[in-house]
């Protein structure tokens, strides 16, 4: 549950002693029901989160948490931006330094998980089997920050929740969408077994989006994607994702997602695996209009970006 509807329902439980159920059901906001699980388009100046950790440039602790957690490489890995915006006044300006990325968190010498990035990190679904969520968003990738690397540019994913109380390792996202030289692709993954054998699940379908990359250079590209969980062999789950409004992955009865206690949730930003001693370049990037819905009855329009509504 978000933890502003945790907060407002809590309250409200408080009260049932003081109040007609009716009374108590109707006291409720109409959109109590339709809460976003994530609504941020950076209009209050900065971000929160509910468990800002490590670096937190932008940081604002008096506005909603409208994030679960950031990973930041260092103070320079957020800016505010206002002039290259997607909608209202301001967008997010994430940043990554190539030259010494280990100089920054955890051991000097060592580059840890947090140096590869400039993240937000999403609130979890309830479930995990059968979970379905709809999340937007919009990215300009400038081309001086997205200079052709060894390395690609993981922008967004979807993550399991590893179960503690099994001490199962962690895993590779189940759902990631990457830009290299070549434009968009990505991949998805599932695994059945309660306590996963490997780090990357029982089985991996490769995807590729239409188009070259320097087609998605130096412009506003509108994101909205569609899942549903299912990694048992009744293959019920799907997979939509629309680039600029239009339908470029529509998989349906398929296996997609980890058997975890705990529910999927995303990531946005910048997140660069593998070998960080070859990157020759620093890098940057834009995001705006970032929505999740997982409410039931949520649609694509939901959390399109504005002036992006043709499916």
């Amino acid at each position: 549950m978000h933890p502003g509807l945790k907060s407002m329902l809590g309250s409200s439980l408080k009260n049932k002693l003081l109040l007609p159920l009716s009374l108590l059901v109707f006291s409720l906001p109409a959109s109590a029901n339709n809460v976003y699980k994530v609504d941020e388009s950076f209009e209050d100046g900065g971000w929160n989160a509910e468990q800002p950790m490590g670096f937190t440039p932008g940081l604002k602790k008096d506005i909603a948490k409208r994030f679960m957690f950031n990973q930041m490489q260092a103070d320079h890995a957020f800016v505010l931006e206002d002039k290259v915006v997607r909608n209202g006044k301001y967008a997010a300006k994430l940043v990554w330094k190539h030259q010494n990325p280990a100089a920054y968190n955890g051991k000097k010498d060592k580059v840890d998980n947090v140096d590869r990035k400039a993240m937000f990190h999403g609130y979890k679904t309830e479930q995990v089997m059968g979970a379905e969520a709809w999340f937007g968003f919009s990215y300009y990738f400038p081309s001086e920050g997205t200079k052709t690397e060894p390395n690609h540019w993981l922008f967004f994913q979807i993550h399991g929740s590893a179960d503690k109380r099994l001490k199962e390792h962690s895993r590779n996202p189940p759902f990631s969408i990457t830009m290299n030289e070549n434009g968009l692709h990505g991949s998805w993954k599932w695994d059945p077994d309660e306590k996963s054998k490997t780090r990357t699940g029982k089985g991996t379908q490769l995807y590729t989006i239409p188009g070259a990359k320097s087609g998605y250079l130096d412009r506003w590209v509108d994101f909205v994607l569609h899942v549903k969980v299912d990694y048992s062999a009744a293959k019920t789950g799907l997979i939509e994702l629309w680039v600029d409004g239009k339908k470029v992955l529509n998989q349906h009865n398929i296996q997609f997602g980890y058997n975890d206690d705990k529910g999927i949730y995303p990531s946005w930003g910048m997140y660069f695996n593998g070998d960080l001693s070859v990157m020759k370049n620093d890098h940057y990037l834009y995001l705006d209009e970032v929505k999740m819905a997982d409410f039931p009855g949520a649609t694509y329009d939901d959390v399109a970006p504005k002036g992006n509504k043709t499916k």
